[in-house]
This record gives C-alpha cells, sequence and structure tokens, in this order.
C-alpha cells in the first residue's frame, strides 16, 4: 500500500486536507469469544502488512516497510464496536461526503 497521487489545492501536505490516505488496520477476535482486539499501523512510507495462516490453526501477522517512522496501536479487549471507537479516536472521524455525491 502506498498513496501517491497529484498535487492538488486540498492537498498542501501540511496536514489536515489531505484527500486520501492508508490506514492499514485489522481488528481479530481473541481466543475468548466476543473479545477483539485492533492493530493499526501509521506510516507515510511504502508498506505491505501480511497475514498468513499456519497449519495449527494460528496466524502470523508481519509488516513490512521500505522506511520511515513506524507508528503501531494496539487496542486491546474490547467488543467491535469499543476497539472501531478507539481507532476512530486516533485517526478522526469520517467526514460526511457532499449531498451532491450521493447521486442526488
Amino acid at each position: 500500500m502506498w498513496a501517491i497521487g497529484h498535487d492538488s489545492f486540498y492537498d498542501n501536505g501540511e496536514g489536515g486536507y489531505q484527500v486520501y490516505g492508508v490506514h492499514p488496520f485489522m481488528m481479530v477476535e481473541t481466543g475468548t469469544k466476543g473479545d477483539f482486539i485492533g492493530v493499526f499501523f501509521r506510516n507515510s512510507n511504502m508498506q505491505s502488512p501480511i497475514l498468513s495462516y499456519n497449519d495449527d490453526g494460528s496466524s502470523t501477522l508481519s509488516y513490512i516497510t521500505i522506511g520511515g517512522k513506524i507508528e503501531a496501536y494496539f487496542f486491546v479487549h474490547g467488543t467491535p464496536e469499543w476497539v472501531t471507537k478507539q481507532y476512530h479516536n486516533v485517526i478522526g472521524k469520517p467526514s460526511l461526503p457532499p449531498f451532491w455525491s450521493l447521486g442526488f
């Protein structure tokens, strides 16, 4: 994953005006039914999270990047709603699209 595009009036590189982005977020259920954890990787460089399934039923997450400042956020032990709410507290709430873009 690598968000790259063209210069625009809205995205001046100073933050807060980006028109798109890459937010690799994973939510998984732990061994306890109904208990979830979330992992969010934040990096401005090209990145490739790889989820592999093992023969014993477990899984392994590998995270490959070409550099940059790596930030990893872990949201542990909660319902899917709670984990999603904590994730949105970190990245911000989604914005409402303009009325005309919804096809009306």
